[in-house]
């Protein structure tokens, strides 16, 4: 499907290769580069910027309900091609099929969301101080929205969850996928062609960070939604601080955790643990990097967990029999693609697929290293990694909290801590205990402890005996502190990328004013 595949720009309705550079689409799996794709030009930037200011009013002047129906031939397409989408993410990003399958469906949901939410009402009728007035609240568009996405959902995040609401809403798009996994965008912005998407409207640029940076510098950007890491994320923040204009909604890292309490349902809070960890390979936002377990069964919990994580297995997408790595430990099994994950994990064909790149690898390696040096952690799962491909298993290990960087920092892959706590005010305590706060699980029969985490817990995001990944395409996903801004994303987009604005109107011949003014 990609082999010698020559991805394009797409900028004003046209698929242009306008750049004499390049960057290789690497196979995570295998190391090996599976397509090409243009490291933009300054110029080509600027010219995808021009198309969408350019195409900006004609597209606000349609009616939201005009707008809308635009999703609704994108998520027709979307399901008619559901496999091709999910086989593109697997081999761009490594990703257990069935995983990536949900990636389409959340897609796919996002748009129909999108399109509903055309003919739904729009803004509110308030109530006036003065009878002869009526008092109303509207959304107007933003103008032009870039759209910096990440590679762990390179179909869901960018290309619908910020730019569905966006273009319902009259905005148009520049967007910029990850390096890492630019296919999946470029197949989501054929399929908003396909829809007859008038030109200009959606702009699609490759390149790494700088070409980003260049993106969200120029002057014809209004709003930048940004996916990624929380340094990437605080400079685009400072670029639209030197702007009087842009805004920008900021969706990052995180130090996610579960917290289980010794009232749980035993085996529902360790199949929780285990999804929440190691669902691809640990690299989602809300990957539980942290259980936080009462104490009373934290010795049962920690044996439990490690004995579902040796059986974990990193693999290939889309090898047809299981089969061993011939320089690794038992651990490496290939699956075959398209199993399921079961709760908890008993087939050994449930299966992590690889980290994303050599630099992720490398920092993952490094966190299980500082881990097996640390007298005061105690291993129960010992990590091992293989290449070619960036192959790692899960590191398991039990410490009591403490002020060390593998605890504090986000490692974003399969490295998790099992953290003793024993009131409730501990576990809440531990869990606020870093910069960042994103998702929290909470594992509890008791009403009162799970209220409580709800109100004193850092989050964007809680689940009550749900573990930390549960994201549904019409409510907000975000985090606070280094986590986000507090502009989240899905549903909740539209709120980054419109203004909300007064409209009064006065029904009398004579002026009066609030406040009791003269």
């Amino acid at each position: 499907m990609l082999k010698g595949y020559g991805g394009k720009n797409f900028i004003d309705g046209q698929w242009l290769d306008n750049s004499s550079e390049g960057f290789a689409n690497i196979d995570p799996c295998t190391e090996e580069e599976m397509a090409c794709f243009p490291q933009s030009s300054p110029a080509s930037v600027s010219l995808a910027c021009e198309s969408a200011r350019l195409a900006f009013d004609g597209w606000k002047k349609l009616s939201r309900v005009n707008r809308a129906e635009y999703l609704f031939r994108v998520a027709n397409i979307l399901e008619r091609d559901l496999e091709k989408f999910a086989t593109a993410i697997s081999m761009e990003t490594g990703k257990n099929y069935n995983e990536s399958v949900a990636e389409v469906n959340e897609a796919l949901h996002m748009a129909q969301y999108a399109f509903g939410t055309g003919r739904m009402p729009h803004g509110e009728a308030l109530a006036s101080e003065i009878p002869e007035k009526d008092a109303y609240m509207l959304r107007k568009p933003k103008g032009v929205v870039a759209i910096i996405s990440p590679w762990n959902f390179p179909l869901a995040i960018g290309a619908f969850w910020c730019a569905a609401p966006a273009l319902v809403e009259g905005n148009t798009i520049v967007i910029k996928p990850s390096e890492d996994a630019p296919l999946s965008t470029e197949l989501a912005v054929k399929a908003y062609e396909e829809a007859g998407i008038p030109p200009g409207v959606f702009n699609l640029i490759h390149g790494d960070g700088e070409v980003g940076d260049l993106l969200a510098r120029n002057e014809s950007i209004d709003h930048i939604c940004f996916t990624g890491s929380a340094e990437v994320g605080q400079h685009i923040r400072r670029v639209c601080a030197d702007s009087w204009h842009k805004t920008c909604s900021c969706e990052m890292g995180s130090k996610s955790a579960v917290i289980v309490f010794d009232d749980a349902n035993f085996d529902l809070a360790v199949s929780a643990s285990i999804a929440s960890s190691f669902k691809l390979s640990g690299q989602r936002c809300v990957s539980a990097g942290r259980l936080i377990v009462q104490r009373g069964i934290y010795d049962k919990f920690a044996e439990s967990f490690a004995s579902y994580a040796l059986q974990v297995s990193p693999g290939k997408p889309f090898n047809e029999e299981a089969t061993q790595l011939k320089e690794s430990s038992s651990f490496f099994a290939f699956g075959d693609g398209k199993s399921s994950w079961v709760t908890p994990v008993t087939n050994e064909l449930s299966y992590m697929g690889p980290l994303i790149n050599e630099q992720q690898f490398n920092r993952v390696l490094k966190f299980n290293e500082m881990v097996r040096e640390d007298s005061e952690a105690t291993v129960l799962v010992d990590s091992s990694h293989a290449r070619p491909g960036y192959f790692v298993t899960p590191m398991v290990y039990k410490t009591e909290w403490r002020n060390v960087p593998y605890l504090k920092n986000e490692v974003f892959g399969p490295h998790v801590a099992i953290i003793p706590f024993d009131t409730m005010a501990d576990a809440i305590r531990i869990y606020n205990d870093t910069d960042y706060g994103l998702a929290v699980g909470v594992i509890t029969e008791d009403f009162k402890k799970a209220r409580a985490c709800r109100d004193n817990c850092d989050y964007g995001m809680c689940y009550w005996n749900g573990g930390s990944i549960a994201a549904e395409s019409h409510m907000a996903f975000g985090g606070v502190k280094k986590s986000g801004n507090g502009f989240p994303s899905a549903a909740r987009t539209v709120r980054a990328v419109t203004h909300e604005v007064s409209w009064t109107v006065n029904h009398d011949d004579e002026l009066s004013f609030p406040q009791g003014m003269k």
